[in-house]
């Protein structure tokens, strides 16, 4: 074969490839310079001591962080870099004292303020240095020790969790007496409050506005179809379509085809797992990446809290509905794993880190992560999964006198407005 003849498959071959990885090499490194260009501010949200509204409130407030805008046209996306806008909501305890966080651009600083105001006109929101830069880097030999994991679903995102309105807290605070009310919060609180001198833990929840990534196979003229970059409300209808369709008693005929013959009743338990879905799909709904960790003094490191970690979700969990559980975690199940133990720093460096840049949906310019540059350019953390604002809520809502932990922070005075007639 000729040399000539050979170097043009070469080049046939190779130009594609080429293109491709130069493609997305430009995507994640223009999207890294927009990523560093985000001036972020913390806003910390401090309760009020008094919170009669039910987590329907913290609702309204998060549907202002469905920000679907941002990316602008073809120009902004592929030359400027924009990406979807994104934040963080954050419940971290320190020493004991908890603190309520949100973590946004600073465009949207106003308007995260206005909402929180809007549905609790006694809390207070200011702007508040990043609590995590106080932590120093994990290193070998150095003066902290942390143990971390993400959280991911148990079932396929469509499934909702056990959410307030399911615990009875969308009704209103005088129809049902504040000491027989069930906050599911509240073992949250009551663990992140235990902790004493030289403890921290931290908790976030990365989203942004849900993007269209869905795959679904349905059936068409007796054959299976995939359709691919569905939306999530497209899952969850095919869910409900597919359990009508399992409804359905059928027998094959004479010729060998389906043909219905009756309808067997669906249990009380599917009725109310379908209901939900219906429910939630009223909902708005968000990509999400949930991040938990656990962080000390050298010295002052407790592995009994480790269970109350990764526990800390668990009320929100049912068999028959959605629920949370570990993934990534910093450690191994058998000690051949990492028997150097390299591999268990590098997990709880990383996981610091992550934790600090608020990575998840969006990661770096980083060439050792070249691989996952063809099929997902600025990812980091992990796959997403879909929360909606009901579900958000349940898990981040300021609670009310249910929720007495006494290292909570509140405002213990009303404000008031100054006199009318005060002399100047």
């Amino acid at each position: 074969m000729p040399d000539a003849f050979v170097n043009l498959i070469i080049v046939i071959v190779a130009f594609p490839i080429v293109g491709v990885l130069a493609w997305n090499l430009w995507l994640t490194y223009i999207q890294t310079v927009f990523l560093r260009n985000i001036k972020w501010v913390l806003l910390e949200i401090k309760p009020p001591k008094d919170v009669f509204k039910s987590p329907l409130a913290m609702e309204l407030v998060l549907n202002s962080l469905y920000q679907m805008g941002g990316v602008g046209n073809w120009f902004d996306r592929y030359w400027k870099g924009n990406l979807r806008n994104y934040f963080s909501l954050e419940i971290v305890s320190t020493e004991g004292t908890i603190k309520f966080y949100i973590r946004t651009s600073d465009k949207f600083k106003k308007l995260i303020e206005s909402q929180i105001y809007a549905q609790y006109p006694q809390a207070e929101v200011r702007e508040v240095e990043d609590y995590a830069v106080k932590i120093p880097d994990f290193e070998k030999g150095g003066p902290i020790n942390l143990w971390g994991t993400n959280l991911v679903l148990t079932k396929d995102d469509p499934y909702p969790i056990k959410t307030y309105i399911d615990y009875g807290l969308d009704k209103a605070i005088g129809s049902l007496a504040e000491e027989e009310r069930i906050d599911p919060i509240t073992p949250t609180l009551e663990f992140m409050g235990s902790i004493g001198a030289g403890e921290h833990v931290w908790f976030q929840i990365i989203l942004r506005g849900a993007t269209d990534r869905f795959t679904i196979t349905k059936k068409k003229d007796g054959k299976e179809v995939v359709e691919e970059n569905k939306k999530w409300t497209d899952a969850a209808k095919d869910i409900i379509t597919k359990f009508n369709d399992s409804l359905k008693e059928k027998e094959k005929d004479a010729e060998g085809k389906e043909k219905v013959v009756g309808n067997r009743r669906a249990t009380k338990g599917e009725m109310a797992v379908i209901d939900s879905i219906e429910r939630n799909l009223n909902k708005l709904g968000f990509d999400c990446g949930i991040r938990a960790l656990y962080v000390t003094d050298k010295d002052k490191f407790d592995a009994n809290r480790i269970s109350s970690l990764t526990g800390m979700l668990r009320q929100y969990n049912t068999v028959d509905f959605n629920g949370f559980k570990p993934s990534g975690a910093t450690s191994f199940d058998f000690a051949w794993q990492d028997i150097m133990g390299k591999k268990i720093i590098k997990k709880k460096k990383d996981i610091l880190l992550e934790y600090k840049g608020r990575d998840f949906l969006y990661g770096g310019f980083d060439f050792k992560k070249i691989q996952t540059y063809f099929t997902n350019p600025a990812r980091n953390g992990g796959k997403p999964f879909i929360l909606t604002t009901e579900e958000l809520a349940t898990i981040y809502h300021l609670p009310g006198r249910v929720a007495e932990t006494p290292s909570f922070e509140r405002i213990e005075s009303k404000k008031g407005e100054a006199p009318v007639n005060l002399p100047i």
